[in-house]
């Protein structure tokens, strides 16, 4: 079940020989809806980089070895997002829909902490079974000013943007067609939209990271 307020996450035990390990995020979400299509109930993979694991306080790492090594297994949500009216795209971190230079309505769908450089979910967590959103639209002189604050998560609150946790959001961003904006799912460009809607499903595989000596660690 999702992590409830105040308790402990993820559990210490050997990494499973033969692991199926993803390179990033994208890779990672894709793996992990191939393998409830052919049926795994819950799929156990890795990753090796991407903002999930920065959320997770793990530098990307490549694996050292197939034999069972200390590792920390997480259980995880995977999120679905659609775009105007098409079939579900699932992701494990995050959701950006924008204009150029973030000009305009805007919304980020996060079930991880980071973007990239930008601590955009602050209080997003990547097993409570809920998807942090924002959307708004901030003038020019308020977008300097956020761009200072993104690093540090302290951009939020912002009166002129709506902050919603919650199993499932939808919105629909107020642009001409001509301008639908720029979609990003797991930091890979998707088309365009201008309707949105995210929804994640709780506790949808556990994700395995390498513990080591020389570095690496959970927050």
């Amino acid at each position: 079940m999702p992590i409830a307020k105040g308790q402990p996450w993820g559990q210490s035990a050997p990494r499973p020989p033969g692991l199926v390990v993803a390179a990033d995020d994208v890779d990672l979400a894709r793996l992990v809806l191939a393998a409830k299509q052919a049926g795994e109930n819950h799929p156990v993979l890795g990753v090796s980089s991407g903002d999930l694991l920065r959320t997770l306080g793990f530098p990307p790492v490549a694996p050292v070895s197939t034999e069972p090594v200390p590792a920390m297994h997480f259980p995880m949500d995977l999120g679905f997002v659609t775009i105007d009216g098409a079939a579900e795209q699932p992701f494990v971190a995050h959701v950006l829909a924008r204009g150029p230079l973030w000009s305009g309505p805007g919304f980020v769908a996060m079930n991880a902490g980071w973007l990239g450089e930008m601590y955009l979910g602050p209080k997003a967590h990547p097993n409570d079974g809920l998807v942090d959103t924002t959307h708004g639209s901030l003038a020019l002189q308020q977008r300097w000013q956020a761009r200072s604050r993104v690093r540090s998560g302290t951009h939020l609150p912002h009166q002129r943007l709506k902050v919603r946790r919650a199993r499932e959001v939808a919105v629909a961003l107020d642009v001409p067609r001509p301008l639908r904006r720029m979609v990003w799912i797991d930091g890979v460009r998707h088309g365009r939209g201008t309707a949105l809607s995210v929804r994640v499903e709780p506790d949808a595989f556990t994700l395995v990271v390498e513990v080591r000596v020389s570095g690496g660690g959970s927050e």
